[in-house]
């Protein structure tokens, strides 16, 4: 990773760039010399939603993405906690939402929403997960493609720094489960926050994750898990009654200073 464009400063000053990655809870000291620094944060990946009879399961939205510098203290421990990623939604569930990623109690990194689960009226497929942001500074990742349907989840906005973030894309409207295929998952931000794709029916196959760490939804089978620390959303799952969304992603952070 080159030098941070937040801080073109930090080239003038001479200092060198130092980065500290986070893939599980830990603390950061921050440096004597050190009173800013930038965070990269990404919050859980929304679970993908569970069918129920021959509705199909949404994907789960992707976690929200932090990215902004911020002031600290020097010599000052703070605590970086990973967001967990939603647990995936059992046959006739939605996916419950992700955790949030967080650096002390100055920065959050909103969790995905849950897919829902699929729908019994017209066999329909469950909406996409989406969750809005939650402070200045965070934009909102891919929305999880709606199970059944040919629509696809919105990507996360790659401008944040309003007073309540920018809000990650829906997935899109329900269709007939049996017959359409899934939403694909909606496009994440920095290489991760994809949205879950959405659960096929037993004649179309799921659709596949947003770039970014989105898992793939089902066909005729339970949805994918997004992998670890990559704030994915989970996919749906499709073709028929008996099968399980697939669990989000978990969250990732990273810590720049320059000393």
């Amino acid at each position: 990773m080159g030098i941070s464009i937040l801080n073109p400063a930090a080239v003038a000053s001479g200092v060198t760039q130092k980065v500290q990655e986070f893939t599980s809870t830990g603390t950061f000291t921050v440096p004597s010399n050190v009173t800013t620094v930038e965070l990269l944060m990404f919050g859980g990946g929304g679970g993908g939603g569970g069918t129920q009879n021959t509705g199909n399961g949404g994907g789960g939205g992707g976690g929200g993405c932090f990215n902004r510098l911020i002031t600290v203290t020097s010599g000052t421990s703070y605590t970086v906690t990973i967001g967990g990623g939603g647990g995936a939604g059992a046959v006739n569930t939605s996916g419950s939402n992700g955790s949030d990623t967080t650096f002390g109690g100055l920065a959050t990194a909103t969790g995905g929403g849950g897919g829902g689960r699929g729908q019994t009226s017209g066999n329909n497929g469950g909406c996409g997960g989406g969750r809005g942001s939650s402070s200045a500074g965070e934009s909102g990742s891919g929305g999880g493609g709606a199970g059944g349907v040919g629509g696809t989840g919105g990507s996360g906005s790659a401008t944040g720094g309003s007073a309540n973030g920018t809000q990650g894309g829906s997935g899109g409207p329900a269709g007939d489960g049996g017959t359409v295929r899934g939403g694909n998952g909606g496009i994440g931000l920095n290489g991760r926050g994809g949205g879950g794709g959405g659960g096929g029916g037993s004649s179309q196959q799921g659709q596949g994750g947003g770039s970014s760490g989105g898992a793939n939804g089902g066909n005729n089978t339970s949805g994918s898990a997004a992998s670890a620390n990559t704030g994915g959303g989970g996919g749906g799952a499709g073709g028929g009654a008996g099968f399980a969304g697939g669990a989000g992603g978990s969250g990732y952070a990273q810590v720049i200073y320059w000393s």
